[in-house]
């Protein structure tokens, strides 16, 4: 099983964490609770988190080393 956070902005499903797969699943969609914020807003401080280029100071995420 895998969950992520989302928001519904009446019309569509925003993931607003990355999806750590790319196999196929069966989902269930649950809704918590209503936003009464902006929305717009929301996704924005999730893309504006500090860590999101984090994995290139993984070693094992350097596959240009390999040629070398």
């Amino acid at each position: 099983m895998l969950a992520i956070k989302g928001i519904y902005d009446g019309n569509n499903i925003i993931p607003i964490e990355n999806i750590t797969s790319d196999k196929k699943f069966k989902v269930v969609i649950t809704f918590i609770e209503e936003i009464n914020d902006d929305i717009e807003e929301e996704i924005r401080k999730f893309y504006s988190q500090t860590d999101s280029f984090s994995f290139w100071e993984d070693p094992k995420e350097n596959i240009y080393q390999d040629f070398l």
